[in-house]
């Protein structure tokens, strides 16, 4: 009869420490999820601005083109 208590004892703080395992476990996920989207929203920015650069030096070139066609 004694054994059940400490049964229940035992299975509590292996509970608890599973709990707080998985609570420190979802706390690592979210942080490299964090740090993985940071990463890629920084190359997507990159991405982008180098995109924007040639479509705008594209722009400029053909601007230049059509000014020297009007002169």
């Amino acid at each position: 009869m004694r054994s059940i208590p400490v049964l229940l004892l035992a299975i509590f703080i292996v509970g608890c420490n599973t709990a707080q395992g998985v609570k420190k476990d979802v706390a690592i996920g979210a942080e490299k999820t964090g740090e993985v989207l940071q990463k890629s929203g920084e190359a997507v920015g990159s991405a982008l601005n180098k995109t924007g650069e040639v479509v705008g030096e594209t722009l400029k070139k053909g601007g230049e083109a059509v000014q020297k066609v009007v002169e």
